[in-house]
This record gives C-alpha cells, sequence and structure tokens, in this order.
C-alpha cells in the first residue's frame, strides 16, 4: 500500500483540527449558561494563545517546514498543556518525523483527555496501521465511525479500507470503501481503490465504471493511468487504451507504470 495515500488520509484529519481550532477556546467562556466550570480571563487568553499557536504549528506541518511546525507547537504546549488538540497535533509532528515513542504518546494524552474525540480515534488508528497494529487499528477506526457526531465519518471508513489493504484482506478493504462512498460519492481515493478491486476480480466493466468516476473528481496519476488502459484493453476499447497509454507517457514519462508499459508494448497494442 502506497504510503502516501495513508499520510493523506491523516492530513484530511489534521485538517478538519486545524479548521476546528479557533472554535475549541470558545467551549469554555464564563458566559451565564455555559457548561463545565468557569475559567478565568488570564486561563481564557492562554488557551487561546495555545490555539493560535497550534493553528500556526499545524500549518507550518502542512507546508513541510518542520522546524517552524516544532517551534509553534512546543509554544503551543508550554500554553495549554491539557489541551487534547495541542496533544494530536505534536503526535502527528512526531510520527512525520518517525519518533514513534513520543508519537504514540502524544497520541495517549489526547485521548486520555478527551476519549471519544472522533478525530483522534480516527488518527490513532491511522498511526496504528502505519505500525502494522491492523486489527487495533480498525478497532479505534470503528470506535471514530461509532460516535454519532462525527461529521467526518468518510474519512474514518477510507482509512479502514486502507488499511484492510494493507493487511491483504480486499474483501473487507472494499466493503470500507464503498461505506465511504455511500457518505460522500466524490471520495476520488475510494474511487480508484474500487476501480481496482473490480479489476483485480475480471469485473472490467464495473472496474471502468469506476474509473469514469474517478476521471470526473480526481487527477490523473500514474497509477490511474495504467490502470484505465488495462481495464481499456480488457474491455476491447482500442480508443480509450491509446488515450490512457498516450497520457501516461507523456504525463509520467519516468514513473514505474510507464516502463511496465512500454517493457510489454506489444501486449498492450
Amino acid at each position: 500500500m502506497n504510503n502516501a495515500i495513508f499520510k493523506a488520509l491523516v492530513l484530511i484529519i489534521l485538517i478538519s483540527i486545524l479548521s476546528g481550532c479557533q472554535t475549541t477556546v470558545n467551549s469554555k467562556t464564563t458566559a451565564i449558561g455555559s457548561q463545565g466550570a468557569p475559567v478565568s480571563q488570564e486561563e481564557f487568553n492562554r488557551n487561546k494563545a495555545a490555539q493560535v499557536r497550534l493553528s500556526a504549528g499545524l500549518k507550518y506541518l502542512q507546508n513541510g517546514s518542520l522546524s517552524n511546525a516544532k517551534r509553534h507547537l512546543d509554544k503551543a504546549l508550554a500554553l495549554g498543556a491539557e489541551s487534547a488538540n495541542v496533544h494530536f497535533g505534536l503526535a502527528y509532528y512526531y510520527e512525520k518525523v518517525k519518533e514513534f515513542k513520543r508519537a504514540e504518546k502524544s497520541y495517549k494524552k489526547a485521548l486520555r483527555i478527551e476519549p471519544k474525540n472522533p478525530d483522534f480515534l480516527n488518527g490513532y488508528g491511522s498511526f496504528l496501521c502505519t505500525k502494522g497494529n491492523y486489527a487495533v487499528a480498525e478497532e479505534y477506526f470503528n470506535k471514530a465511525i461509532d460516535q454519532p457526531t462525527y461529521a467526518d465519518i468518510e474519512s474514518a471508513y477510507m482509512n479502514a479500507g486502507v488499511c484492510a489493504k494493507r493487511a491483504d484482506d480486499r474483501d473487507k478493504a472494499a466493503s470500507y470503501f464503498r461505506k465511504a462512498l455511500n457518505r460522500n460519492n466524490k471520495l476520488p481515493i475510494a474511487l480508484i481503490e474500487m476501480s481496482e478491486a473490480e479489476f483485480d476480480k475480471k469485473r472490467y466493466e464495473r472496474a471502468f465504471k469506476y474509473m469514469q468516476r474517478y476521471e470526473v473528481v480526481g487527477r490523473p496519476t500514474a497509477n490511474s493511468l495504467w490502470l484505465g488502459l488495462r481495464i481499456a484493453h480488457f474491455m476491447d476499447d482500442k480508443d480509450a487504451r491509446a488515450s490512457y497509454a498516450l497520457k501516461l507517457e507523456q504525463l509520467f514519462p519516468d514513473s514505474d507504470q510507464t516502463a511496465k508499459y512500454l517493457d510489454s508494448k506489444t501486449q498492450w497494442m
């Protein structure tokens, strides 16, 4: 399984956390009727400052500026040591730089503070899957899915599908991808994965329909074009086959997929 796909799904979780950072502080205001113990203005300001630092750190992390990300995340931690969001952001940073013990500790700290937060459950499941702990990862994905207020439930289904594929359980993976598409029928990764799953089962018409849907919402990749070429070949669609072959050579001349095609070009043409 391509690690880039799995990391892209984890980044979706980070983006959802990032978009929620500015609202998190407001949940602890001293307004009449608010839930929980009131906080002082000083504590409120510290929490707000921590969230601002966290937001900046995650933006730097998205852009690949790891040193700046860590600087802001450390300051966020100093200001908000009990913020679950801060610990989750740090967990992903540590995972990114392959400090896995620290990542595990930070994920668990975030979940101790907010044990039913579906983003944290989903993110920790993703981490466990990258470490090869597939069964426990699936448990956390399903814990996230079971949270009734989870607005991004398709992300957990997607991650569960990718993880099941990593575990070489193709049928379970396809089941999760279908569930993701039932929630959002325009998910490029799920569509291309389903196209590949149908191709592997020699159900070429179905594979081609998923490919067509993918091409409406997703960008061409070396993998998608190579898959499309093979589907078209087995459907005996010469025009589609030639089109995929041309795009593969033009857009991704140095890819492994292009090399495979050129090594046996006569077979496909």
